[in-house]
């Protein structure tokens, strides 16, 4: 099985949703924070967004109006969160006790602002995680939509001030402020008056990636670095691995504000992966791509399931011993993942994601009526 993606971006999103699922089970499993600085991947998928729209932009005669583009975003991925939503739903209503087919529906109709994708609009007064959201990491979703809904227009209809202008000076000061005020990027439904932070950081992250894609584009047209150059960026490329798989270890040398500093690694690994011409990344590209292209496409379903499997864990398999819990959940994500994928893969219309939607649905409100 090949891939015409860029396999050591896709090995990268597997290890940052991996480092989602590590430090979520963590926390609600064990009480603690294994992962210390795994939200900062969620910036990293906010770069790729930026990425792919100026990529998107360059390479095409006539990019697609705001509408279109928004619209076909949603759409690559919003069937798997509806399955990850509805099936949320059924540990949402036991773990609250929601009575009834009116609790039900009420219940439901709680989250009608997470369905549309605008629970980080300001749309909910303070919202807590757990009880507000129904999955608390779809946040990213939501900021990204909104970001691009900023973004995508300005940089389609006037790229050049974007890209020399905007990009940069938004990327900086939004990222600063963030840090100043708050001293770290774990922010995601906090408000700075009507603004949810999760939209300031997503703006940010898409502008650093489209300075990610121009980087790129200098590099591919511009530089002939020699050998000895080559091999500098290669251990260069190295090392900045070894240093985002630091990500699964609490205690490393940075401090949440330092943790900053990630965008910049994130920014170099993605610039890199796409020249293709250092060691590490061009073996990748060309190395088992159909395994890490696979493990790719999983990262998206791993960052929306994983909280499901936690909430099944937590309400029938409490206190279960590390030794099992571990391999159980990471196991039982995967299984689950595979399974919605090969879903996803054979559908010919969104028939069966309707009809399982309307299972799990069935389920939760049989569970409140019983």
């Amino acid at each position: 099985m090949k891939t015409t993606r860029t396999t050591s971006i896709e090995l990268l999103r597997f290890i940052a949703a991996l480092a989602v699922m590590t430090t979520h089970f963590g926390i609600a499993h064990l009480g603690g924070d294994n992962a210390q600085y795994a939200y900062v991947v969620v910036d990293f998928f906010f770069m790729l967004a930026g990425f792919f729209m100026i990529r998107h932009i360059d390479t095409h005669e006539d990019p697609m109006a705001p509408g279109p583009y928004l619209l076909h975003k949603v759409l690559s991925f919003y069937a798997i969160l509806a399955l990850a939503l509805c099936a949320q739903m059924i540990f949402y209503v036991m773990q609250y006790d929601i009575q009834g087919v009116y609790g039900f529906v009420q219940a439901l109709f709680h989250f009608k602002w997470e369905a549309l994708l605008l629970h980080c609009a300001g749309t909910l007064k303070n919202p807590a995680f757990n009880k507000d959201y129904l999955l608390g990491q779809d946040w990213y979703l939501s900021a990204m939509m909104l970001g691009l809904v900023f973004t995508y227009p300005l940089a389609r209809y006037a790229t050049r001030i974007f890209r020399n202008w905007v990009a940069p000076v938004v990327a900086i000061l939004f990222y600063a402020g963030i840090v100043q005020y708050y001293g770290t990027l774990n922010v995601g439904s906090e408000y700075l008056g009507f603004i949810s932070l999760a939209i300031v950081r997503g703006v940010a992250g898409i502008c650093l990636g489209s300075l990610a894609y121009s980087a790129w584009k200098w590099v591919v047209e511009s530089a002939r670095p020699s050998e000895g150059a080559l091999k500098g960026l290669s251990v260069l490329e190295v090392v900045l691995w070894a240093i985002v798989l630091t990500l699964f270890r609490k205690g490393f040398f940075l401090s949440d504000t330092d943790a900053v500093f990630y965008v910049i690694i994130f920014f170099v690994l993605i610039v890199l992966s796409f020249w293709d011409r250092t060691w590490l990344s061009h073996f990748l590209n060309t190395h088992g791509t159909g395994f890490l292209g696979l493990l790719g496409s999983l990262s998206l379903y791993m960052y929306l399931f994983h909280w499901t499997v936690i909430s099944a864990i937590a309400r029938f398999a409490p206190g279960i011993p590390n030794s099992v819990a571990w391999p159980l959940y990471f196991v039982l994500t995967i299984a689950i993942c595979l399974g919605a994928r090969a879903l996803m893969e054979r559908r010919k219309s969104p028939l069966p994601v309707v009809v399982v939607c309307v299972v799990f649905l069935a389920i939760a409100c049989g569970i409140c009526v019983f």
